[in-house]
């Protein structure tokens, strides 16, 4: 019992410096590389068959069968032989490596472990500890001595990260110690990989990255993630239809079963079988069994290898498993805690499952036919023809039409018809009415649609034809009182298509009285209308006449003029004509005494007179005298001044036509001569004035 309380003792001391060892190697592996010049090939001791039959320790000859090669590193160079029993970096089953202990930081020795994987210890607890006399990676001797000495040991660490110049490091065979595995599956190549980097999973401050698939370098996704693929409307399918074994349900059927010890025992292997079988009818594709590794425990092999997931579980891919066979996987465990001990293995599998069917292309086409030309008023019959050239039934065919301006139909401007199913190679024939509404060019478009993105659509082009009618007049816009106006009167056609039973109107206002017109124009004197009629007025064609009018009211009189024919055509046009009045004025200026001798005097009588038919305004009179007479007095419709030898009168408002005023200027004679007297008429209507003279003769005696 003592020594077995010892021995205890000693194990915990070991464990915790192994792991005090483990996290200095940890840390200082990023940068620490052993000194060039040592040589990396140790000697292996051997394993006995014990050893090997429990997976300690790996066989000369054994391979691994869910592994590729690692590649070597891109600036390492190839050893010429490898050691034997040498591991890539990372793999749990390699032998671990038992770094020498050191004294002062001096190697001095290796740890010995016994047969159970518990290191021995002397009769004072403590480990013991095995000198050799020399170890030439170290370049310098060592005593070979055994001490129950505290000693300072070297970290001993699950994966010694390789030199510059190594491939693979040397793996004793020596019983690993009680610290996790190494990272799983991890590159040789690669040094530490930042743990935040993605698609990686931390192992012992370290970064791994997930496992490859099998004989790759590649990451292998979870197995059971899902994986979101979003569609791609143009991309092209792959698939083919699978065999006649695989149509039909397709139902394969695993059954899981797992077999552990009834008990196990500390510090001693135990192996846990996982067995699946395929009991159903069908084979089972890419089946993969996962599990943990249960706590308390530590991984020593895997019967086949596994790979690790990345939650850290063991991965078996079994590929395919047909129907009646099954597998059996192992799990080689050493128990490192007291306790019940377990863990839950799940199977994952795909099954295959075919159906083929015939794929058809129903197509749509349609025609259309309808005339070139229509007159405007009459109706539009279109002829449509629906088939299906396509291999398929069209489902759902609908036929839509929307009236294009200048066609109407009674139903309203957006119309359809629903055909339905239309079987391949047949066709239907339908009929389409419409009026033609307005003039000019139409273009229909027909459109025939089908479940399934079906689609087509046909147009036509036809002219909607019609006369049309422009109305002028052509003659004075301003015209007198009692003065002949003429006027021509024009209707045009530019339109499309002959005008038929074309009639022109004159209606006269009361100002201008009818006198004549031409082409057997008809005045109807009840309704002041001169009318006009024609048969027929083709494209581009006018017809002309023409009306005498003669103004007898002053003011604006408008003549309306209108054109009319088949097919509701109609237009209108006024024209305004400016009807006045002229004021003809007329003055006469006289002398009553004529002669007179000097110191008599004479009056000049001026008389003015509106002839006219409009009133004349604003008449101004001026009375200019010559210097040998002078003015005594003056009377006339205005006041008057005088100014020197000139007599004004101010202007006179309005002169009525046909009416007349008088003016009268005395003068008396103050010397002899033949003498002009000069009078100016001023109104608002001329321009100038009208200028008269008068001349008397004075005379005295000698």
């Amino acid at each position: 019992m003592k020594h077995l309380i010892i021995r205890i003792a000693a194990l915990g001391v070991v464990v915790a410096l192994g792991l005090i060892a483990i996290a200095q190697a940890q840390r200082g592996s990023g940068n620490q590389q052993p000194p060039a010049e040592l040589s990396t090939d140790f000697a292996e001791p051997s394993a006995d068959a014990d050893a090997v039959r429990r997976g300690l320790v790996a066989s000369k000859s054994e391979t691994n069968p869910l592994r590729g090669t690692a590649p070597p590193p891109a600036n390492a160079e190839e050893p010429a032989e490898r050691p034997t029993g040498d591991r890539p970096m990372g793999d749990p089953f390699a032998r671990r490596t038992a770094e020498p202990l050191s004294t002062g930081g001096a190697p001095v020795g290796r740890m010995v472990l016994g047969d159970s994987g518990i290191p021995d210890v002397n009769e004072a607890g403590m480990p013991t500890l095995r000198l050799t006399a020399d170890d030439s990676r170290y370049g310098q001797p060592i005593p070979a001595v055994e001490s129950a000495e505290p000693r300072e040991l070297a970290a001993v660490t699950d994966n010694a990260m390789p030199a510059a110049s190594q491939r693979y490091p040397q793996m004793p065979s020596t019983l690993p110690s009680y610290g996790e595995p190494a990272a799983f599956a991890a590159d040789p190549r690669m040094s530490a990989i930042n743990e935040s980097e993605p698609g990686t999973a931390p192992v012992g401050g370290l970064a791994a990255p997930q496992n490859p698939a099998r004989g790759g370098n590649f990451a292998r996704p979870p197995t059971d993630a899902v994986t979101s693929i979003d569609s791609d409307p143009a991309g092209e399918g792959t698939g083919k239809p699978g065999s006649a074994q695989l149509e039909g349900p397709q139902s394969p059927h695993l059954t899981l079963e797992k077999a552990v010890p009834q008990q196990i025992q500390v510090g001693k292997s135990a192996v846990f079988k996982v067995t699946v079988r395929n009991t159903g009818a069908v084979a089972a594709t890419e089946v993969l069994i996962r599990d943990q590794v249960p706590q308390g425990t530590r991984l020593l092999a895997t019967t086949p290898r596994a790979s690790r997931g990345t939650r850290g579980e063991l991965v078996w891919e079994l590929g395919t498993l047909k129907p009646g066979e099954q597998t059996t996987v192992e799990i080689e465990l050493m128990p490192t805690a007291e306790g019940e001990i377990g863990s839950v293995a799940t199977i994952q599998f795909n099954a295959a499952v075919s159906a083929r069917s015939v794929s058809t292309r129903p197509e749509l086409a349609v025609k259309t036919s309808a005339p070139d030309r229509v007159l405007i008023g009459e109706e539009v019959t279109v002829t449509i023809t629906v088939s299906n050239p396509g291999s398929g039934t069209a489902t759902g065919v609908v036929l839509e039409e929307h009236i294009p301006q200048g066609l109407q139909h009674p139903a309203g401007g957006d119309l359809e018809y629903e055909i339905g199913d239309l079987p391949p190679g047949e066709s239907r024939k339908l009929e389409l009415t419409m009026v033609a509404s307005r003039s000019g060019p139409v273009t229909n478009v027909l459109v025939a649609r089908g479940e399934g993105n079906l689609r087509v659509e046909d147009r036509f082009n036809l002219e909607v034809v019609a006369p049309k009618l422009e109305v002028s007049m052509a003659g004075p816009k301003r015209r007198y009182l009692e003065r002949e106006a003429t006027y021509r009167l024009s209707v045009h056609n530019p339109g499309t298509a002959p005008a038929e039973q074309v009639e022109l109107v004159a209606y006269l206002p009361s100002g201008l009285k009818f006198v004549s017109a031409n082409n057997a124009g008809h005045y109807d004197e009840a309704n002041q209308a001169v009318f006009w009629r024609l048969e027929e007025l083709p494209t581009e064609d006018t017809g002309t006449v023409e009306l005498v009018t003669m103004p007898v009211e002053a003011g604006q009189q408008n003549i309306r003029l209108r054109g009319s024919a088949q097919k509701g055509l109609s237009v209108e046009r006024e024209q305004p004509v400016l009807v006045e009045g002229i004021a003809a004025i007329l003055f006469e200026a006289i002398d009553v005494n004529d002669p007179i001798e000097v110191g008599g005097e004479t009056t000049y009588e001026i008389r003015v007179l509106n002839q006219g038919s409009k009133a004349a305004t604003n008449l101004r009179l001026e009375v200019m005298l010559p210097p040998e007479l002078q003015p005594v007095a003056a009377e006339g419709p205005s006041h008057n001044r005088v100014e020197g030898n000139r007599v004004v009168f101010e202007d006179l408002p309005r002169l009525a036509p046909k009416a007349d005023t008088t003016y009268h200027v005395r003068a008396k004679a103050l010397r002899p001569g033949d003498l002009r007297t000069r009078v100016q008429l001023f109104t608002g209507e001329m321009a100038g004035p009208v200028t008269k003279e008068e001349s008397t003769r004075v005379y005295s005696d000698e």
